[in-house]
């Protein structure tokens, strides 16, 4: 079965509904580039053989699939309540407590000692993703905390609880997080999404604690909270991609807001040439019925206008009735809203500003240059990753297929917009490369003997970090070794 034609990634979350070989199969082949296991309901001992499943099923589809873990992070949790569950009223006084109590409608246990040293008088407290809303009165002795209920309703045991507009005093990463670190490179995952970000320094300090275990795996740092929105910035240098998690984040902001956020984010993020993907609710309604809400499409299609690299599926592909439905789906709206932007049907905010560094501009030239010359395709040998980006993020048109000389990176390519990987012996010379090129175009693309082909890569070959080489290249003149200057 031949995959669909698009250009945006789409990640769907893998649960109960869809871990199954067969349903990995036929996710796949519907349309699904990236799989996230998310690690707030899996453990490492459960995740282990999903992964050995996914990496068998990918291999004998011949589909370079990437891996996502999502690390819980450090989530604040309401305790055990009486008899399951307490109705907390508007207008009641009720305490938290950092101490392991059964909860009851006059003090509820939570799961943050700290929790006093980071409120203050007025502060919200949020209960069940927003559901419940608390208002702090003042903090008492114990760490306790004296507040009132503006919103009330049902509250279970074991839900979460969010801070609005307040820096959490906890570290990044807990005991839980370490582990499943651990596992992630273990088992070579080829994305590792960190959770709950405030600053750039959660992820340098990620980075660094994955460099001491000898790995590189690339971060994706998840913006759920207001102070990273206001550090976003900082935080793009820092990270291989970025995750717009509208669901936190929603409960750090008015939900008005949330889409002048989303679109904040996506920008900063196709400026500095860094993969975004937005996720959260996209097709919330499919969890249930086999089509989406015309609001969905048109939020899944928006997304992609703005520039996202991918689009995500949580609980639709997880626990959902159609999960190959809704990734089906979400691949026929991205290729509709693809074909209105290339067709020039209306505006975009796909276009990306002129670039200052001078590996940017080379990346930004090949693609200016291969719309020039009406290239079939765009074909990058890289090492890292790295070469692809720089062209992927200037959005050409045409398809990029990636020359890559591992498995790991080809898997890495999956997150990139409009790239195609394909797996080659390490480049070892010019001639090579060309040839290399438009054998991979041929295969991919079943590329025509006049097609033209723009070539970029790195000299010296098979070094990290440099892209300085552009070559243009008719096909059957790259087949048969006798490669010249376009325009001869």
């Amino acid at each position: 079965m031949a995959r669909p034609a698009k250009r945006t990634k789409i990640v769907a979350t893998i649960g109960p509904a869809s871990e199954s070989e067969e349903m990995l199969r036929r996710l796949i082949d519907a349309g699904m580039d990236v799989v996230r296991l998310n690690f707030s309901h899996r453990s490492a001992e459960q995740a282990k053989p999903l992964v050995a499943r996914i990496r068998k099923v990918a291999d004998e589809l011949g589909v370079f699939v990437g891996i996502l873990g999502d690390l819980r992070g450090p989530r604040i949790r309401v305790g055990e309540m009486q008899d399951g569950a307490v109705e907390l009223e508007q207008g009641q006084k009720i305490v938290l407590t950092p101490n392991s109590v059964v909860g009851t409608a006059e003090k509820i246990g939570v799961s943050f000692r700290g929790l006093a040293n980071d409120v203050a008088h007025g502060t919200i407290v949020l209960l069940d993703d927003g559901n419940i809303e608390l208002q702090v009165m003042d903090r008492l002795v114990g760490g306790e905390v004296l507040c009132e209920v503006l919103r009330g309703g049902e509250l279970k045991s074991n839900k979460g609880v969010n801070l609005k507009n307040r820096l959490i005093s906890l570290p990044s990463l807990t005991t839980k997080d370490y582990q499943d670190l651990d596992f992630a490179v273990s088992q070579d995952l080829d994305f590792l999404a960190l959770s709950f970000v405030q600053s750039a320094a959660d992820v340098r300090f990620l980075k660094q604690t994955l460099a001491e275990r000898g790995a590189s795996i690339p971060v994706i740092a998840k913006i759920e909270r207001q102070n990273a929105l206001e550090d976003i910035e900082n935080i793009v240098k820092e990270c291989f991609g970025v995750m717009v998690a509208r669901g936190d984040l929603a409960l750090e902001m008015s939900f008005e807001d949330v889409p002048i956020a989303q679109k904040r984010i996506i920008s900063v993020c196709r400026q500095a040439g860094v993969p975004v993907i937005t996720a959260t609710q996209m097709l919330e309604s499919m969890t249930a019925f086999h089509k989406p809400t015309r609001a969905e499409a048109a939020d899944v299609a928006n997304a992609i206008l703005d520039g996202t690299d991918a689009v995500m599926l949580s609980g639709e592909s997880a626990v959902g009735k159609f999960p190959v439905e809704v990734v089906a789906t979400m691949a026929t709206i991205a290729g509709r809203a693809e074909l209105a932007w290339m067709r020039g049907e209306l505006p975009s905010s796909v276009e990306l500003r002129r670039v200052a560094d001078l590996d940017g501009a080379v990346g930004q030239a090949t693609a200016m240059i291969a719309s020039s010359v009406s290239a079939r395709a765009i074909v990058a040998a890289t090492t890292s990753g790295t070469t692809v980006r720089r062209v992927s993020c200037h959005r050409p048109k045409m398809p990029v297929i990636a020359l890559c000389s591992s498995s790991e990176t080809c898997r890495r390519m999956s997150l990139l917009w409009g790239v195609e990987p394909v797996l080659v012996p390490p480049i070892i010379g010019t001639a090579h490369l060309v040839k290399s090129s438009a054998e991979a175009a041929v295969k991919v693309l079943q590329a025509q003997p006049d097609d033209v082909l723009t070539i970029v890569a790195g000299t010296p070959y098979n070094v990290s970090g440099k892209t300085n080489l552009i070559k243009i290249e008719v096909v059957q003149d790259a087949l048969k070794g006798e490669a010249k200057t376009f325009g001869e």
